[in-house]
C-alpha cells in the first residue's frame, strides 16, 4: 500500500513539473512575434550595411573608371605630339588602366559577394531564431526534432550562401587575369 502511494505521488509530481514548463498559447505567440520582429530588424540592419558597402564599392569603381578615362585621354594628347612614341605610351597606359579597372571591378564584385553573403547569413540566423521559438512552443516530445530541422535548414542556407559567395569571388578573381 505504501508503494502504491509513493508511485502515485511521484506520478503527480512529474505531471506537475511538466505542466509548470509549458507556456500558454498567448505567451508562445508573443514570444514568436517578438522574435520575428527582432529577426526582421536583424535582416534590415544587414541589408543596410550591405547596401552601404555596395555603394562604397561602386564609388571606387566610378573613380577608377574616371581615372582610367583620364589616363587614356592624356595618352591620346601625347600621341599627337609624338606619333610613334605616343602610340606606344598610349597602348601601355591603356593596358595599365584596363588592368587597374579590372582589379577594381574584381574587388567591387568580391565585396558585393561578401555583402550578399552577410545578408544571407543574417536572414538564415533570423529565420532560425523564429523557427527555434516556434519549436519551443511545441510539446516537449516534438521540440528536439523541430530544433534539429531548424538547425539543418540554417546550416544549409549558410552553406548555400558561402558557395554563392565563393563562386562569385572566384569569378571576380578571374577578371584580373
Amino acid at each position: 500500500m505504501k508503494n502504491g502511494y509513493a508511485v502515485l505521488a511521484v506520478g503527480v509530481f512529474a505531471l506537475a513539473l511538466t505542466a509548470c514548463n509549458q507556456k500558454t498559447p498567448a505567451e508562445s505567440e508573443r514570444d514568436v512575434s517578438k522574435t520575428q520582429q527582432e529577426a526582421s530588424k536583424d535582416v534590415a540592419d544587414a541589408s543596410k550595411k550591405a547596401a552601404d558597402e555596395v555603394a562604397t564599392a561602386q564609388q571606387k569603381l566610378d573613380a577608377a573608371k574616371a581615372k582610367a578615362s583620364a589616363d587614356v585621354a592624356d595618352a591620346n594628347a601625347k600621341a599627337t605630339e609624338k606619333i610613334n612614341d605616343a602610340s606606344n605610351d598610349a597602348a601601355k597606359t591603356e593596358r595599365s588602366a584596363d588592368k587597374d579597372l579590372a582589379d577594381v571591378q574584381s574587388d567591387s564584385f568580391a565585396k558585393e559577394a561578401d555583402a550578399r553573403y552577410d545578408v544571407a547569413v543574417a536572414k538564415a540566423d533570423a529565420d532560425y531564431k523564429v523557427a527555434a521559438e516556434k519549436c519551443r512552443a511545441l510539446p516537449s516530445g516534438q521540440q528536439s526534432s523541430c530544433k534539429d530541422t531548424a538547425d539543418s535548414e540554417r546550416d544549409a542556407a549558410k552553406s548555400r550562401a558561402a558557395k554563392a559567395r565563393d563562386d562569385a569571388k572566384s569569378s571576380a578573381e578571374n577578371m584580373k587575369h
